[in-house]
């Protein structure tokens, strides 16, 4: 993969190093560019999920509890690549709602967690809106674009490769 780097300049202060400007460093830095994107793509899904009053970010979470089930708390939290305290934080506004429960595990076991029957009703719905969602995204990437995509983010989320 060729990266290109713009506008680099020897810095003020006269050390020999090499400097990138803040705008080159936005134009190819990952983590800004994956951020940026994400939050597009995240309103994507908003808007397909708003009219049944739930967020894409809430509807990961839904997702990860329905295709790890029966799960705990540390495999959702694996699954989603989460800490624990954001999970919670993310798990507490879909139990009040009641989409789940959460079952606690006893002393040395996990909480499990589970979808209750109006979560897995909106689930079915909220899949239905995400196809259209997925469908305008794929579109906007173009379709091998979206294939290899999906497969660089797959490989980053498995994290470094062991040596």
């Amino acid at each position: 993969m060729y990266i290109h780097m713009p506008m680099a300049r020897p810095p003020a202060d006269g050390d020999a190093g090499i400097v990138i400007s803040p705008a080159a460093v936005a134009e190819v830095c990952f983590c800004h560019n994956l951020r940026r994107t994400t939050r597009t793509i995240s309103r994507i899904y908003d808007q397909a999920f708003q009219p049944l009053g739930l967020k894409a970010s809430q509807f990961n979470v839904l997702i990860a509890v329905a295709s790890t089930a029966p799960t705990t708390q540390p495999a959702v939290a694996r699954a989603l690549a989460m800490d624990r305290t954001t999970l919670l934080r993310n798990l507490g506004p879909l139990k009040t709602a009641g989409l789940l429960v959460i079952i606690p595990g006893g002393s040395r076991l996990p909480d499990e967690i589970a979808l209750t029957m109006t979560g897995q009703n909106l689930l079915a719905a909220a899949i239905k809106a995400w196809q259209g969602a997925q469908k305008q995204v794929a579109q906007q990437l173009g379709g091998s674009h979206a294939a290899q995509l999906l497969q660089g983010l797959a490989r980053l989320a498995e994290g470094p490769a062991e040596a």
